[in-house]
């Protein structure tokens, strides 16, 4: 059987190409991870001057050396975004937090190494405890990042502090991975899109949260089982990538089987995965469309969203995790014993005592997996050392979900 490592290849293949690099602004980039497509650079020094890490005065060395223990006179103020005058050999001036460090001045005394410990005063006494040396309580220009410095790397995966650091830098666009509209695809006449006879439809809730969240643009097709009206639905979208739920597995109304046996151009290829749940797979082109096709349980939907797609849609390489990986022991051993020769993926909750399951394997228990804080891998007992959800020792390995 295939195994989950080679169905996310395919995948993969199926995604990559619809998944180009586009040039962003950070205001796009605030609510979804994105992958940088190259190296970004600095065009300035940050900080792009010398100020001050410390409300206080700042003054010369020199004044504090030679004044010693005598007052020293202070005149004007240097607030944030202002720059003060040149500052007088032998005086001192008030600086607040981040304003930049006068001409004639380099270093600050804080304000509560002074006697008076407050702003105003016509003249200051250095406590015994100041230190007098060039450089005390200044951010130099450039210590943080120097002009022509490469402050993001090509691969990296976005965060917050990514963000951050290219917004002081100046820079308002980033080189990341595009990502294609979506359709998603609820098939079987047994699906209700509102509350009716039948099912309702959790799949392309949980599907479109989980593309949104990625930054991608969704639509939602509900079809019944027709395979010419799901062809046609699908020829009218613009979506660039289909992912449909359901009309996949060995029943007499598969309706994503039927359809691609009617689409002489059909490409698509079914077959059975080595995994629990989430065994039905497929994926390819039909209906002029790259398409990936899910089962229809809605566990299955999500774990084969986050094993196959979501590592596709974020340019994953195949060996690299796209959620927090560690590896933990079980609480209690084993409740159920896992499919021989099978990937066995199950829902848990890290507790101090280790991994408690939370539900069984089935593939329904929608509600077992929201109670999750983890997804455990039990990996088959020939999985090999390259295996990237094999377990270390008695240590099973995990990916972070809440």
């Amino acid at each position: 059987m295939t195994t989950a490592k080679m169905h996310r290849e395919r995948v993969s293949e199926i995604i990559s190409p619809l998944t180009g690099p586009v040039s962003l602004p950070l205001s796009s980039l605030l609510e979804a991870p994105r992958r940088l497509t190259a190296d970004v650079e600095s065009p300035i020094d940050v900080p792009g001057f010398d100020n001050s890490s410390m409300d206080g005065y700042a003054l010369a060395a020199a004044t504090a050396e030679e004044m010693g223990g005598s007052p020293i006179p202070v005149g004007g103020r240097v607030a944030a975004g202002a720059r003060g005058e040149t500052v007088q050999p032998g005086t001192a001036v008030e600086i607040m937090t981040g304003a930049p460090l006068p001409q004639g001045t380099d270093m600050v005394v804080k304000i509560e190494d002074t006697a008076a410990g407050r702003f105003g005063a016509e003249s200051i006494t250095l406590d015994a405890g100041a230190e007098p040396r060039p450089g005390a309580f200044v951010r130099p220009r450039g210590s943080d990042v120097t002009a022509g410095q490469t402050v993001l790397s090509a691969g990296t995966m976005l965060t917050p502090a990514h963000l951050g650091v290219a917004a002081a830098c100046g820079v308002n666009e980033l080189p990341v991975l595009g990502l294609p509209r979506v359709l998603i695809v609820s098939t079987g006449d047994e699906i209700a899109a509102e509350a009716a006879a039948g099912i309702n439809d959790a799949n392309s809730v949980t599907l479109s949260s989980g593309l949104r969240r990625l930054g991608v643009d969704t639509e939602v097709a509900f079809v019944p089982d027709d395979p010419q009206q799901l062809l046609d639905r699908v020829r009218d979208s613009d979506a660039q990538l289909v992912i449909s739920t359901g009309g996949i597995s060995k029943g007499a109304h598969e309706v994503v089987r039927l359809a691609a046996d009617l689409d002489a151009d059909s490409s698509m290829t079914f077959e059975p995965i080595a995994m629990q749940p989430g065994g039905p797979q497929g994926c390819g082109r039909l209906a002029d469309h790259a398409w990936v096709a899910l089962p229809g349980n809605p566990v299955s939907t999500l774990i084969s969203f986050e094993l196959f797609i979501r590592p596709a849609l974020l340019g994953l390489p195949d060996h690299e995790a796209p959620r927090e990986v560690a590896h933990h022991r079980l609480a209690h051993g084993f409740d159920e014993a896992p499919p021989a020769g099978k990937l066995q993926v199950r829902r848990a909750r890290l507790t101090e005592a280790g991994l408690e399951f939370v539900g069984d394997s089935r593939s329904h228990l929608l509600h077992s997996y929201a109670e999750a804080s983890h997804l455990v891998f039990v990996s088959p007992e020939d999985a090999g050392a390259g295996d990237p959800f094999s377990a270390v020792g008695d240590r099973l390995m995990t990916w972070k979900i809440a």
